[in-house]
């Protein structure tokens, strides 16, 4: 970083707004776990500046579903309900989708690709898995910047300070603001980004089967309630984003679009 500091986006007023999100708002998530299938493709290692870690495999067909471990919920104005069994087995209208594997052990990042990489290989269709990334951007109309996350961000790591409330639950420290002291410290306005990915970062917050218990229970509108749960293994999960088609009105491309542009404010708040 340099001492003339941070380039950042600056959001138009339509798109950045303090309000909170709608209770009407909703959609469906579907979470899958995802593991490697070693007889189809061996283990992967990479380096990284002399430094080996393992790397998910890269080939479409080298991969275990646990169609009995697949979750699928409701989120609606910010809180997540369970969804019936019944629900999990129809056709659903998807509005994206992510594959998300840890790294705890070798370098504390958590590694993605927006689409499922079982269904296409990950070397041809998007160069190798990425590190989570940020774009920095200026809420309109106040000081604060928005850390808004993907994976093909310009920024390795947050625009200000990361919450105590998701930093590290969410988010390993390696991604948090690296300050400068010669700049002063900017104002987080919390964290937006693609719905899949911020979705899944809950999912690896605690032990496997205790999914439904957090993503119930300490997912709230426009932020996130701390819990005292240890991380889980090593794992990795597609994460699927639906329409809802029991809220059509309120459940179309333009307004979950909106919904992760921060419309309504982030989504998971300073």
């Amino acid at each position: 970083m340099s001492a003339q500091g941070p380039s950042f986006k600056i959001a138009s007023a339509p798109v950045i707004s303090p309000r909170l999100v709608p209770s009407d708002i909703s959609c469906l998530v579907l979470y899958e776990p995802l593991r490697p299938n070693y007889t189809k493709q061996p283990i992967r290692v990479g380096t990284d500046g002399g430094n080996r870690f393992w790397a998910p495999p890269n080939r479409k067909d080298a991969y275990l579903r646990d169609k009995a471990g697949a979750r699928l919920y409701r989120w609606i104005g910010g809180r997540m309900t369970d969804i019936t069994a019944e629900d999990l087995n129809k056709k659903h209208s998807p509005y994206g989708v992510a594959t998300v594997f840890t790294q705890w052990r070798d370098t504390n990042h958590l590694l993605a690709v927006t689409f499922d990489a079982e269904k296409k290989d990950v070397a041809e269709e998007n160069g190798g898995w990425k590190v989570l990334s940020f774009e920095h951007i200026s809420q309109y109309g106040t000081q604060g910047t928005y850390s808004s996350v993907g994976v093909a961000g310009d920024q390795q790591q947050l625009a200000a300070p990361g919450s105590p409330a998701w930093m590290p639950q969410l988010l390993p420290t390696i991604y948090d603001y690296d300050p400068n002291p010669n700049l002063p410290q900017p104002i987080s306005a919390g964290l937006i980004g693609e719905l899949p990915l911020l979705f899944a970062l809950p999912a690896f917050s605690a032990q496997p089967y205790q999914l439904s218990y957090v993503l119930t229970n300490f997912m709230q509108p426009n932020r996130w309630h701390k819990h005292q749960l240890p991380h889980g293994p090593e794992r990795g999960m597609v994460v699927t984003v639906f329409l809802d088609p029991f809220n059509e009105k309120n459940s179309t491309k333009p307004i979950l679009d909106a919904l992760q542009n921060g419309h309504w404010g982030p989504f998971y708040g300073p």
